[in-house]
C-alpha cells in the first residue's frame, strides 16, 4: 500500500464523529473537551441517530439519520466529510485534552494506510466508584486494553469509542455492516479491517473518559443489546464462538452466589492472591447470574426476529414491528370481528414476535420444565407462532402445536421446515386432537376467549397435567383481552388437584394442575393428602417466590 507523507497528517485532515441518540447533556461536555483540544483545525460531526437535537451543538455539524443504531450512524458521518482521517468517539467519552494530538502523533509516524489507532478508555471521575463499574472493570466485561504501547493490538480491540484510522482504509472495508442495530459492529468492522491486513496501534496516551453510570438495571439493559449482537455475529461469522453466552449459560447452570461476592471483590480490587481470585470469580458468577434472564431472553428474541425477517423478506416492515401494537389495534377495530382478525391478520405476526422476545414467557416454560422430564409429549394449545413449542424442542421435548388455521400457523409450519422438525400442528377446528399428552400448556390466551371455564374443560380432555395462566385486569390492556374471573379460576384449578401456583410479573397467575379424568385413585387417606397439598397451594402460592426463567441450551451455528 502507497504511504502517505508525514507531513501533510494534520488536524485539518482529521474528522471526528461522535453519534448520538440524544444524550445532549453528556455530549455538550463531550463537545466542549474537544473545544480544549491541544492541537485545533480538525472537523466534529455529530450524527444524530433518530433524533432531533433541541438545539445546534455548539462547534459540530449535525447530520441526521433515521434511526439505524451507531454502525449506520458513524457510516453517515464518514459519508459526510472528505477528510483523510477519522476518529470515532462516544457521545458520553469525554476526552482528555491532548486525545486529538496523541492521535494525530500516531498517524503521523506511522502513516502507512493500514494503521489504525486504539485509544484508551477509562472511567470519568464522577462514575468510577460505582460497584458495577468497579466489576466490569475487573471482569473486563466492556473494554480489555493491552499492559501497554503496542503496534499490534488486535482486531479484537478495534472499538469505536475512541479509535482512529484512515477513511479510504475503512471505506475500502466496507465501513460498518448496519444489519448490526447495536454492540458487536466495532468487532465485525474490526474483523473485515483485520482481513485487509489492519494493525491496530494502542496508545494509552489518547484518554477519554466514560461519563456512563451504570446499576443494575441498565447494567441488564447492555446485555439484552450485548446477547443480540453476539447472535448476530454468531450468525455472520462462523469462527466466533459467543463470549457471554458461555460465560451466563454457565453460572445460570452453576450453583448459587451470595451478594456478598460483589462487596467482597469490591474491598480486594485488583490485589493479587487466592483469596482475591475467588472473590473476583464470585462476583463474576453473581453478575452473570443475574444476567443471564435478561441476555437469554434477548439471544433468543434475536434469533425470532432475524427468522420473521427471513419468512417476510422484502415485506418486512421496521414500522410495524416497533408500532405492533397500535397497528394491531386498528387492524382489528378495522375487521368485522375478533374472528375474523385473528384468522386474516398478517400484522399479528409482529405482535406475537415481539411477545415471544420480550422473555415473558420464559418462567412459564421452566414451570413446564419443572413439571415433565426431558423427552415428555407436550401439546401446545393456541400456539400461534410457536415460539414456545420451539424452545421447548430445542430441549428435547416431544412437542405438537393446536391452533385453528391462520397466518400464524403457517408461519409456524415454515418454522418447523426449516428446522427440518417433524411436529403435529392441529386444527382446533377440524382435527382430532389426541388425548394422552403428558402435559398440556396455554399461555396468554384464556383472556382471549368468551368462556374461560368451557376452554379450560377443552384443555383438560388433551393432557395429563395442565399449565396455564390468568392474567389479573390491567387498564393498558388492549381491547382484545377479555376481563378474568381468576379467583374462581384458580379455585377450579385447586379442586382438580393443584400441583404449582405462583404469581409472575405482578399479576400472572401461573398455574399447573391435574386434568380430573387423569386425577389419581386412591384410598380416603390419600385423597384427602393431595386434597390438602392442592389447597395449601392455592393458599400460599400466590405469595411463594416463583421459579427461575427457564431458556433452551443456545444454539451455537
Amino acid at each position: 500500500m502507497t504511504a502517505t507523507a508525514p507531513e501533510t497528517l494534520g488536524a485539518d485532515d482529521l474528522t471526528v464523529v461522535i453519534p448520538t441518540a440524544g444524550r445532549w447533556e453528556v455530549l455538550a461536555r463531550t463537545l466542549g473537551a474537544l473545544a480544549r483540544q491541544s492541537v485545533g483545525g480538525f472537523e466534529v460531526v455529530v450524527v444524530a441517530d433518530g433524533v432531533t437535537p433541541p438545539a445546534p451543538p455548539t462547534g459540530a455539524k449535525v447530520v441526521e439519520v433515521p434511526h439505524g443504531g451507531p454502525g449506520a450512524a458513524r457510516n453517515a458521518g464518514v459519508a459526510s466529510s472528505d477528510r483523510s482521517l477519522v476518529l470515532f468517539l462516544g457521545d458520553d467519552m469525554v476526552p482528555d485534552d491532548g486525545l486529538v494530538a496523541a492521535h494525530l502523533a500516531v498517524h503521523r509516524a506511522r502513516p502507512e494506510p493500514e494503521v489504525a489507532v486504539l485509544g484508551r478508555a477509562q472511567w470519568h471521575p464522577e462514575v468510577a466508584g460505582g460497584r458495577v463499574q468497579g466489576w466490569m472493570d475487573r471482569s473486563r466485561s466492556q473494554f480489555e486494553f493491552p499492559d501497554g504501547p503496542t503496534d499490534d493490538a488486535g482486531f479484537g480491540r478495534f472499538v469505536s469509542c475512541n479509535v482512529s484510522l484512515k477513511r479510504a482504509f475503512l471505506l475500502a472495508a466496507g465501513g460498518f455492516d448496519e444489519s448490526f442495530t447495536y454492540y458487536y459492529e466495532d468487532l465485525d468492522a474490526g474483523w473485515r479491517l483485520g482481513e485487509r491486513g489492519m494493525r491496530l496501534h494502542y496508545e494509552p496516551a489518547a484518554v477519554a473518559r466514560h461519563l456512563h453510570g451504570y446499576d443494575l438495571a441498565s447494567l441488564e439493559r447492555r446485555f439484552r443489546g450485548v446477547a443480540a449482537g453476539e447472535r448476530h455475529m454468531a450468525e455472520l461469522h462462523p469462527w466466533f464462538e459467543p463470549f457471554f453466552l458461555r460465560r451466563l449459560e454457565d453460572a445460570r447452570r452453576g450453583p448459587r452466589r451470595g451478594p456478598w461476592w460483589p462487596v467482597a471483590a469490591g474491598l480486594l480490587g485488583s490485589r493479587p492472591g487466592r483469596l482475591a481470585d475467588r472473590a473476583r470469580a464470585g462476583e463474576s458468577a453473581w453478575y452473570h447470574r443475574r444476567l443471564a434472564p435478561g441476555f437469554l431472553a434477548a439471544w433468543h428474541g434475536a434469533g425470532d426476529l432475524a427468522e420473521l425477517r427471513h419468512y417476510l423478506g422484502d415485506h418486512f416492515d421496521q414500522e410495524l414491528l416497533e408500532g405492533h401494537e397500535r397497528l394491531v389495534e386498528e387492524e382489528r377495530l378495522a375487521a368485522g370481528d375478533e374472528e375474523e382478525f385473528y384468522r386474516t391478520s398478517h400484522r399479528y405476526l409482529y405482535d406475537l414476535t415481539v411477545f415471544a422476545m420480550s422473555g415473558t414467557k420464559a418462567p412459564y416454560l421452566g414451570e413446564v420444565r419443572a413439571a415433565v422430564p426431558g423427552g415428555g409429549r407436550l401439546l401446545d394449545y393456541g400456539c400461534g407462532i410457536g415460539a414456545d413449542g420451539l424452545r421447548l424442542m430445542a430441549d428435547g421435548y416431544e412437542v405438537s402445536f393446536a391452533d385453528f388455521d391462520n397466518p400464524s400457523v403457517e408461519y409456524l409450519r415454515w418454522r418447523l421446515g426449516r428446522r427440518e422438525a417433524k411436529a403435529d400442528v392441529y386444527d382446533v377446528e377440524s382435527d382430532e386432537i389426541p388425548g394422552d399428552f403428558d402435559l398440556v400448556y396455554c399461555f396468554d390466551v384464556i383472556e382471549h376467549v368468551e368462556d374461560p371455564f368451557a376452554f379450560l374443560a377443552r384443555l383438560e380432555d388433551h393432557g395429563r397435567l395442565v399449565a396455564v395462566n390468568f392474567l389479573d385486569e390491567d387498564h393498558d390492556d388492549t381491547s382484545l383481552h377479555r376481563p378474568l374471573p381468576v379467583r374462581r379460576l384458580l379455585d377450579h384449578a385447586a379442586r382438580r388437584g393443584l400441583r404449582r401456583y405462583r404469581r409472575y410479573h405482578g399479576r400472572s397467575h401461573v398455574v399447573v394442575y391435574e386434568a380430573p379424568r387423569r386425577a389419581v385413585a386412591g384410598a380416603g387417606r390419600r385423597r384427602a393428602l393431595r386434597h390438602t397439598r392442592s389447597w395449601t397451594e392455592r393458599a400460599v402460592g400466590a405469595l411463594a417466590p416463583g421459579r427461575e426463567p427457564w431458556f433452551p441450551s443456545a444454539e451455537r451455528g
